[in-house]
């Protein structure tokens, strides 16, 4: 018996083609020198799902999934079908994984994310049911015009952001932000797909060797290191695809997913030609999004919704609803904010202004009638207080009795006129009185310490501050005489006494020496270069421990996945990374290359954009040389 797809010699006992994996079952058995006769993908989604569902097309496939468009025959309604490819129905921990994060983003019910009606599987069929999007793609869009306009982009981003800060809100991030996911429906409305398929690809076979999910071109940093992410990741996501909506490309690009990634961590974001305020405004809250470090990013998808307005971002603690004629923008949380999130981003209609209008105030009787008692309070013995009060003391009458006590005019205080002399006696006297305080407060305010700049330190060099070890080149020392001495692999001690004066700063430039080693039977001293052990890698690095206690260590295997040009089995590479005291990798030397260039700069790559635990000396990290040998990954 052969297999009908690729050929392979079966027995007649297997379900599944030991080559390619095809289902045995779904074929007719056929018999040696039998033309082989297949059904085609289609035709078993067809067959696994025609009670429920009609299928009439294929809309697209890729590596993660095909899509189908079909006619759910009980709603009667047209949906789109979306299976996940037979070859990957194998790895029971990625169909479960698969299967439970799509209900998890089934469960999401918001405007711009694409609603998931059913998941579920048919024999081997394991597919999710959506709704059916008329409309195209980000990725088509920008394939047919470019760039998009300001107001296009910045709707598009709000609605985007909208639907992801829903998603980090019910603790779903969607690790493949892109314009392939990017959907626009009828009215144009942008709409977020594929929900949990990416994050379903977190099983440990697929992340446990530090291979990076998601789409390179629009991976975070943080994603192209294969470290956990958060909802900062999506953000700088579509950050990229702000970017390139904005100016037409990719701000980084490469010849493999490796380079590209290495950029992602390591390059600056390119600054395009910006046309106008506006361009360079939005520029602006590009480059906050795809900053390198999550916590310089934006925190929350909101707050790109909010910049965008150009409003500054206040985040209440509770819903709030307050009047303010401040350009701020109140972010309410809870379910204020997911009814917000939901809405269509409308102007606001400001409230008509109208002029004033003169309305008649009726007087009341309660003045009249108060006014009356107090007259019959003055009538009745208390005139003379009332005289002392308002006519001697000058205190302002009420208003019904300014024509019995009239006000008294104000009278302007005098203002003396010193001659010139004796002005500028009193201002002199001022300023020297001033002077001596600020001299005074000055001197009480200076620290009893000072700064101490030690330049042209080698970078092993050891320093000890009146015989105490300390962590140079800048110090912070106690006013007064200080020695300094000053060690490194190499050269000769240098000793200083240096005056730390309050309040200031010192520079010194430090000029150390190789040792002069005198030649056996007299004669002058030659200079001797002793082997600096620390300076570069090879074979006396790190020789008694100078560099480091403990080396560096790669946080994840050392497995590197091929790339799809790489053909047949490449042979290891040995090399030597270079790797800074906070873990990331600064430069390499490759040792031993493999039988493949190709795989040498896939794996030097690899080493570059992975994290290390750095190496470790007297306690603390250092910068050092590690050596790896890094193997192909198993197909």
């Amino acid at each position: 018996m052969f297999c009908t797809r690729c050929g392979t010699s079966v027995s007649q006992e297997s379900k599944f083609c030991p080559s390619c994996g095809l289902d045995l079952s779904t074929v007719t058995p056929l018999a040696t020198g039998q033309a082989p006769v297949e059904q085609s993908e289609e035709d078993i989604v067809r067959e696994a799902l025609k009670d429920e569902y009609e299928i009439i097309q294929e809309l697209g496939r890729g590596g993660m999934a095909i899509v189908f468009r079909a006619r759910e025959k009980q709603l009667d309604r047209e949906v789109a079908v979306k299976v996940l490819p037979f070859s990957l129905a194998f790895d029971a921990e990625f169909v479960e994984r698969f299967q439970r994060e799509a209900r998890t983003s089934a469960k999401l019910e918001h405007a711009s994310i694409i609603p998931i009606y059913r998941v579920g599987r048919s024999g081997r069929v394991i597919y999710f049911v959506m709704k059916f999007l008329r409309g195209s793609s980000l990725s088509e869009l920008l394939a047919q015009r470019g760039a998009l306009p300001l107001d296009e982009l910045k709707k598009m981003l709000k609605e985007t952001a909208g639907a992801l800060g829903y998603a980090h809100r019910n603790g779903i991030v969607h690790r493949d932000i892109k314009p392939d996911n990017i959907m626009f429906d009828e009215s144009g409305h942008a709409v977020v797909t594929d929900f949990g398929i990416a994050k379903a690809g977190t099983g440990t076979r697929l992340t446990g060797t530090g291979m990076a999910i998601g789409t390179p071109h629009y991976m975070s940093p943080e994603q192209a290191r294969a470290q956990k992410l958060d909802g900062r990741s999506d953000i700088y996501s579509l950050g990229v695809v702000a970017y390139q909506s904005l100016v037409g490309t990719v701000p980084f690009d490469g010849e493999d997913a490796f380079s590209i990634g290495y950029k992602h961590i390591t390059e600056p974001l390119p600054v395009p030609p910006l046309k106008s305020a506006e361009h360079r405004r939005v520029f602006e809250v590009i480059e906050k999004m795809m900053a390198k470090a999550p916590e310089d990013r934006f925190q929350a998808a909101e707050e790109v919704m909010v910049a965008l307005d150009g409003k500054p971002v206040v985040i209440a603690t509770q819903p709030t609803l307050a009047m303010s004629a401040a350009e701020t923008a109140v972010l309410p949380q809870g379910a204020v904010a997911r009814r917000m999130a939901t809405q269509a981003s409308t102007p606001t209609t400001p409230m008509p202004r109208t002029e004033p209008r003169l309305v008649p105030v009726k007087r009341k009787r309660s003045g009249v009638l108060v006014g009356t008692f107090f007259m019959l309070v003055l009538l009745g013995g208390g005139g003379g207080g009332a005289y002392y009060y308002f006519g001697v003391l000058g205190n302002q009458a009420p208003g019904f009795l300014q024509g019995v006590f009239p006000p008294k005019p104000q009278q302007a205080a005098p203002v003396p006129v010193p001659d010139s002399v004796a002005l500028a006696a009193q201002r002199a006297d001022s300023l020297a009185r001033d002077s001596a305080a600020a001299a005074q407060r000055a001197a009480a305010e200076l620290p009893n310490t000072g700064t101490l700049t030690l330049e042209g330190i080698p970078t092993r060099g050891r320093l000890t501050v009146d015989g105490e070890p300390k962590e140079g080149p800048k110090l912070t020392l106690d006013a007064g005489s200080r020695r300094i001495e000053i060690t490194a692999p190499g050269y000769e001690k240098v000793t200083l006494t240096v005056a730390i004066a309050r309040g200031r700063d010192t520079t010194i430039a430090v000029t150390m020496r190789r040792p002069a080693a005198q030649p056996a039977g007299g004669g002058p001293a030659v200079e001797e270069r002793p082997e600096d052990v620390c300076a570069n890698p090879g074979p006396a690095y790190n020789r008694n421990d100078a560099c480091y206690d403990a080396p560096p260590r790669a946080t994840v295997a050392p497995l590197v996945p091929l790339d799809e040009r790489i053909q047949g089995e490449p042979t290891p590479v040995t090399l030597w990374i270079k790797v800074s005291e906070d873990g990331r990798g600064l430069s390499f030397q490759i040792i031993t290359h493999s039988n493949d260039p190709l795989f040498d700069r896939t794996a030097a790559g690899f080493a570059m954009s992975i994290l290390y635990n750095p190496a470790q000396k007297d306690g603390k990290p250092v910068e050092g040389w590690v050596r790896m040998r890094l193997v192909p990954q198993p197909r």
